[in-house]
């Protein structure tokens, strides 16, 4: 049903010439999926969740949930009074400096904790996005990081100069950060941890991404050891809503 409305709308924006008007302005690019199937049939859509559906798995006691905010709604959230969005991006930046950006729950349901790794310097690969942009069916897919709150920083020094709406944005949003909500890299048994989590700014030109976040779950007895568990979300990307999205705007 989902894909249906999506195309209906983006054939009567076309028809239109994407007006001021057009109801593709009030969606978001990045879409869950019609239905999960085979792999990812254990995957939750939560249609109620604002300002955008979320996605919800549970896989071996843990429960991991992803909820993507386009631009608009960041903007509506932070662009306010003597603050500016600490994801402020604008499609016309290039693509390094641009973000993608994610609000994440994790859950654990276990009876000890469990280990994560938002943004390790080690092995960065416990966070990311990946989309369908393959060359070739054996070249590896564009992977778009988790941006550490010191990158993300930069990146807003580069474009827009630290003035004191960025500070503003910037320090507010510091303590709602997932990397700074885990402490010492774990959570514990029977608590949540929820946080925004950026991402290095998706391409433009894909038709399909896929979030990928992992735990580590702990050993069944003394001389186990942790095991890496894997959630991937698997998201459509819609050009048509993407060139629709409205400028700028601070509340």
């Amino acid at each position: 049903m989902r894909s249906s409305i999506l195309l209906a709308l983006s054939a009567a924006a076309i028809l239109s010439g994407c007006g001021a008007g057009s109801p593709l302005k009030k969606m978001a690019p990045v879409q869950p999926l019609e239905s999960y199937e085979g792999d990812y049939s254990d995957i939750i859509i939560d249609e109620e969740a604002a300002p955008q559906p979320a996605l919800q798995l549970t896989k071996e006691g843990v429960t991991v949930r992803v909820q993507y905010w386009r631009k608009a709604d960041l903007d509506r959230k932070f662009n306010r009074g003597s603050m500016r969005s600490p994801f402020s991006t604008e499609a016309s930046w290039k693509q390094g400096v641009r973000v993608t950006v994610f609000h994440v729950s994790i859950h654990n349901g276990l009876d000890k904790p469990i280990r994560i790794k938002p943004i390790s310097d080690i092995n960065p690969a416990y966070m990311f996005i990946y989309d369908d942009l393959r060359l070739t069916k054996d070249h590896d897919p564009n992977i778009y990081y988790a941006l550490p709150e010191e990158d993300n920083r930069k990146r807003l020094e580069s474009k827009i100069g630290i003035t004191i709406d960025v500070r503003n944005g910037v320090e507010a949003i510091s303590r709602e950060l997932l990397e700074n909500r885990v402490v010492n890299n774990q959570i514990g048994p029977g608590e949540t941890v929820e946080g925004w989590l950026p991402f290095q700014g998706i391409k433009f030109n894909l038709n399909k991404l896929w979030v990928s976040l992992s735990v580590e779950t702990p050993p069944d007895s003394e001389i186990g050891r942790f095991k890496r568990v894997e959630f991937v979300f698997p998201y459509d990307f819609s050009r048509e809503i993407h060139a629709a999205q409205p400028a700028t705007v601070r509340y």
